[in-house]
């Protein structure tokens, strides 16, 4: 780790455009997301797809702790919002697969989330597989009206490693859904994992040029995480698979970060998740991962997009 005197003062400038700064420059200032589990499953899990789910996930992970008592999704954000009820917030459709629910009940909640006091947007956290021109009938209205966001699941731009990981879809359905949005207008996040088993440097990379030739909106970085209770959980303590470490990871996100359109929204640069949940990777804090990924660039004078080339 770099020394955290020097990273402190490289923070008035991020050489990566920042969600913070994306919402600063909508609403003058951040707004809180507030994670939703809406109920729907998975496809890869109730036999749609799939009943393995993809070999890293452990959906309990993502499920919000005031959503474990709480079903109703629209009492889920007064739960949250319960010591702050007037302030504005952006609903977020985390756990599960924000779409997969017949098309008269996911209109209905998002009509429900989109009315409530308070409500900035919505973000749908969804699979490519579980996009069609019938879900984005009902969220193109809203556009011009609130923040709309569309998260689909990518992970990488390789089919082999698609395959590997029992993702259940290929990059061409990702292909298509993000199309899909884009006519309308709905911005586009892809949801990437650094560090999947068997892809090097060179997949990782291949993975950035993608997001940028197909002129993505947003993304979010994660690093393959050990969780309890998953596929890969079994590999790792095999041997069959290794995690990358704290020193590697920075340097990689900055060569990725490089890579893509300078205009692309960073909405996150590494994973997070449940203490009790995670195996491996143990590294430092959120922040000093943070401060060393801007550190990165910082010391070779590099920025978002600086290998991007039209």
């Amino acid at each position: 780790m770099t020394n955290r005197m020097e990273k402190k003062s490289q923070q008035s400038y991020l050489p990566y455009r920042s969600f913070s700064g994306y919402l600063r420059g909508i609403f003058g200032r951040p707004l809180r997301k507030v994670p939703i589990d809406p109920g729907f499953g998975c496809p890869n899990r109730d036999g749609t797809t799939g009943v393995a789910g993809c070999s890293f996930c452990n959906m309990e992970s993502f499920v919000p702790q005031y959503a474990l008592n709480v079903k109703d999704p629209v009492e889920q954000v007064r739960e949250h919002l319960k010591n702050s009820p007037k302030s504005e917030y952006i609903a977020y459709l985390q756990a599960g697969t924000g779409t997969h629910a017949p098309v008269e009940k996911f209109g209905d909640l998002v009509a429900c989330l989109m009315q409530m006091p308070g409500n900035m947007g919505l973000f749908v956290g969804t699979r490519p597989d579980c996009v069609n021109e019938e879900i984005i009938a009902i969220l193109s209205p809203y556009v011009n009206r609130k923040l709309v966001w569309l998260e689909l699941g990518l992970q990488t731009a390789s089919d082999t490693t698609l395959k590997r990981i029992g993702r259940g879809h290929d990059v061409a359905e990702f292909i298509k859904a993000r199309h899909l949005a884009g006519g309308k207008g709905i911005p586009v996040c892809a949801h990437i994992i650094l560090g999947l088993p068997g892809e090097g440097r060179k997949e990782m990379m291949d993975t950035a040029r993608f997001l940028a030739e197909h002129k993505l909106d947003g993304v979010k970085i994660h690093h393959l995480q050990v969780i309890r209770g998953t596929r890969i959980e079994g590999e790792y303590k095999k041997g069959e698979i290794v995690t990358l470490d704290a020193v590697e990871y920075p340097v990689l996100v900055a060569d990725f970060l490089e890579r893509l359109t300078p205009w692309m929204v960073i909405h996150r640069l590494l994973a997070d998740a449940p203490d009790d949940l995670l195996i491996a990777p143990r590294w430092p804090t959120r922040q000093e991962i943070i401060l060393d990924i801007r550190d990165k660039l910082h010391s070779r004078c590099g920025f978002q997009g600086r290998l991007w080339s039209p």
